[in-house]
């Protein structure tokens, strides 16, 4: 089902799959062009060899994990809705499909992180070995998008304007995460809101990682993979509590 998905993002497109590699690639270049050609923009962080680090390529980072959990925000609302002969006709694991959904999402991410590693080796002419924990801070934000979708999915099915609201959510979360700017650019007062974010943990551990231009906060990182799976365990207990009631409802 996660291949059919994906090929049902792609289906009727002239270069069909192969949007998979090209859309992070584009956006890459994109953000390259903008932010360190035009804008001439600096993070401000360097690898420890002393080589600056392209601003394109660390707002590329961020953008990769905010879209496996915005593509979950936007879509898992509708996911039980658009799919009511799975509730109706046959008997049916109903609770793969927000799986599916963040599993077919994470096939993108999983080739822009390569286009992003890649990025790295040509910009700074090296790649840090932290790139091989990338599982674990990817690996809690997966587990706390499958929860989410799963709690989202179920609501949906009673609440149709749901899908307005994640949609905006989406965008609140990519502008009160450090995506497109430092943490340390955010006022104390206003900080909470960058704390409370759930890609917030993630980017930072990601960024971390593959620049290697500061130390893991693993404590953190710890506490958001319990987070995580409390999310999971959490949206999956709510989608089963309220899955009785899809069939009347559809």
């Amino acid at each position: 089902m996660t291949l059919r998905d994906i090929s049902t993002r792609y289906k009727n497109s002239f270069f069909g799959v192969l949007w998979i590699v090209g859309q992070p690639l584009l956006q890459l270049l994109l953000y390259g062009f903008v932010f360190q050609v035009v804008l001439r923009s600096r993070w401000g962080i360097q690898t420890p060899s002393g080589e600056d680090i392209p601003f394109g390529l660390l707002l590329f980072c961020g953008i990769l994990l905010h879209a496996l959990l915005a593509d979950t925000l936007v879509r898992a609302p509708s996911l039980i809705i658009s799919n009511t002969s799975y509730v109706k006709r046959v008997i049916f694991p109903l609770e793969i499909l927000p799986v599916v959904n963040a599993l077919s999402t994470g096939v993108g991410i999983l080739f822009g992180l390569f286009i992003l590693i890649a990025g790295v080796l040509f910009s700074t002419g090296t790649v840090s070995w932290g790139i091989l924990l990338l599982p674990i801070p990817i690996g809690g934000l997966l587990m706390f998008t499958v929860g989410a979708g799963w709690l989202l999915a179920a609501i949906g099915v009673y609440f149709r304007d749901l899908s307005q609201i994640t949609t905006s959510l989406a965008t609140i979360m990519l502008f009160t995460a450090p995506i497109c700017y430092p943490a340390e650019m955010v006022p104390e007062k206003f900080r909470w809101l960058m704390n409370i974010n759930p890609l917030t943990i993630p980017v930072e551990t990601v960024r971390a990682l593959v620049f290697a231009h500061d130390v893991v906060n693993w404590q953190a990182m710890g506490v958001y993979l319990a987070v995580g799976a409390l999310m999971s365990v959490f949206g999956f207990f709510i989608f089963h509590r309220l899955r009785a009631g899809f069939a009347d409802v559809l």
